[in-house]
């Protein structure tokens, strides 16, 4: 009931696509976000700590992964649970959140920003996009943009079970503050935990 409650102290400003409780759950991956995840740990020197914590009948799998592929979910959860198994700090998860944001949605989250931010554009216009930023990574799940205040939106994500994990949810987060901070000087971000879920998630983006 809390959960109700709390989203009902919001406007809607992006509702979900297909309903909380009617959208189909997340069941590929786009291999780009896991290639920029790998390339976003060794760049921090946590390659051996990761394919220590890796199956290892998966090694091949990740050492051979490629962009622009859908992979199944369950290759995914296999990548972040083995992130979540390095027991990063909650400040190496953000930075490693960040790092995936940028490479991912270099060409086309960086061209729209750069181009709406000449308008005088506001992470709100980068929101209103987030339906088209999600399925350009995830197959499946759903999620809503609240205003909560003139600078200051809630993100509810659903139906993906990559959301179990500490790590997925910690880079979530991370990767809308990059997003926002592209039309924004700075951007903060903070659990909402009554939102929070089996497979979901909610966050608050605020920014000045």
């Amino acid at each position: 009931m809390g959960g109700v409650n709390e989203r009902e102290r919001y406007e809607t400003f992006l509702p979900f696509q297909h309903g909380r409780e009617k959208a189909p759950p997340v069941t590929h991956v786009r291999s780009t976000l896991l290639s920029a995840s790998l390339q976003g740990l060794r760049s921090f020197g946590w390659e051996s700590r990761y394919f220590a914590a890796l199956p290892k009948e998966l090694h091949p799998v990740m050492t051979s992964i490629v962009a622009g592929s859908w992979t199944p979910i369950d290759i995914a959860f296999a990548h972040y649970t083995a992130c979540d198994r390095m027991n990063l700090s909650t400040e190496e998860m953000a930075r490693i959140g960040a790092e995936v944001s940028l490479r991912t949605q270099k060409t086309f989250v960086g061209t729209l920003g750069k181009a709406i931010a000449s308008a005088g554009a506001t992470p709100w216009h980068l929101l209103g996009h987030a339906h088209r930023i999600w399925g350009r990574v995830l197959d499946g799940g759903d999620q809503c943009v609240y205003k909560a205040g003139p600078k200051e939106a809630v993100v509810e994500a659903c139906c993906d079970p990559l959301l179990r994990l500490t790590y997925f949810r910690a880079a979530h987060s991370a990767y809308y503050r990059v997003l926002c901070g592209l039309v924004a000087g700075s951007v903060f971000v903070r659990d909402v935990p009554k939102l929070r879920g089996e497979a979901a998630i909610g966050f608050r983006l605020s920014w000045v």
